[in-house]
């Protein structure tokens, strides 16, 4: 790999992922195990009474909107719409967001742009609002790239050549085209969706699937969802800047119920920028919530650091 595919590899992959984790760190307790399921039961309740509860208020503000001959009844009819569009998009966003406060796993990937070609396999260490760690291994030699990344930077080294990356995030995003922050990419790790912040501008039902558009500042992003399960199916954000654009598209498939999160265990990441087109495929086996785990990350004496 060059040093675009390289970082490109390590970052995407750090930055999209979800996995599975080879060995567990503790026997599973059967009790602790029912409790967990328990909140996160009643923790899912909470969310569907806080959204009846603005579907009732969007009903009340109908019902005051259509007693007020002073507003033209398109504008009624449009305000009423808008607002009952917004709480259903935001419901079906959050209906299966995966919450965490730490997450491990390992998938088997394979990497794919203009002139290379890998298969790996990699481990995710998450704590969330903190740290991503990343281990990449290739067949037969094992580890040949690590990675962590914390709010403010990204650390690789590669073993093969004894390498060593300090990146910053401004340099990340100049490098993959991509503006990105750390929330960002522990989502996209878990596979939620991400590009939120805008306006909802569209919410359409296509047969057994459910259309979003959001409009930020500088992208579009349309989140497809399965209208059966609310499962997040498709992700195409394009961002549109004066210097350049780039578009990221995301399929996420073959959904797993795992220690009561729903989680996507086949998923394909695509970007395209004026550099070229990347695309990443991930296999993933199970993935773990939760535990106690570490972020082990040395840089050994004789690595050179790269420019």
């Amino acid at each position: 790999m060059n040093k675009r595919n390289i970082i490109i590899a390590l970052f995407v992959i750090t930055t999209l992922g979800s996995c599975n984790l080879i060995k567990p760190f503790f026997i599973k307790n059967s009790k602790k195990e029912e409790r967990k399921d328990k909140r996160v039961e009643r923790k899912i309740e909470r969310k569907e009474n806080k959204i009846e509860k603005k579907l009732e208020k969007v009903e009340e503000l109908k019902n005051n909107i259509v007693k007020n001959d002073s507003v033209p009844s398109t504008k009624r009819d449009s305000l009423v719409v808008k607002l009952l569009d917004t709480v259903s998009a935001n419901r079906m966003i959050d209906a299966k967001k995966v919450n965490y406060a730490t997450f491990q796993s390992k998938a088997k990937m394979h990497f794919e742009s203009d002139k290379d070609k890998q298969n790996f396999s990699i481990n995710f260490r998450l704590r969330k609002d903190s740290v991503i760690w990343a281990s990449i291994n290739a067949p037969i030699i094992g580890e040949v790239a690590r990675a962590i990344i914390t709010p403010d930077s990204v650390k690789a080294i590669e073993r093969i050549n004894k390498k060593l990356f300090l990146y910053s995030y401004n340099d990340i995003q100049k490098l993959i085209n991509l503006e990105v922050d750390f929330a960002t990419l522990q989502e996209l790790i878990v596979g939620n969706a991400i590009a939120l912040k805008g306006d909802i501008k569209e919410l359409k039902e296509l047969g057994l699937l459910s259309s979003i558009l959001i409009k930020g500042l500088d992208y579009t992003n349309q989140l497809t969802f399965n209208a059966a399960d609310s499962s997040l199916h498709q992700l195409q954000l394009q961002t549109q800047r004066p210097s350049s654009s780039s578009s990221l598209l995301i399929s996420l498939n073959q959904y797993q119920w795992m220690e009561g999160r729903f989680v996507s265990t086949q998923r394909q990441y695509n970007i395209l920028d004026i550099k070229g087109a990347v695309q990443l495929d991930m296999d993933i086996n199970k993935a773990e919530f939760d535990k106690i785990i570490d972020y082990p990350f040395t840089i050994p004496k004789n690595y050179k650091l790269q420019n």
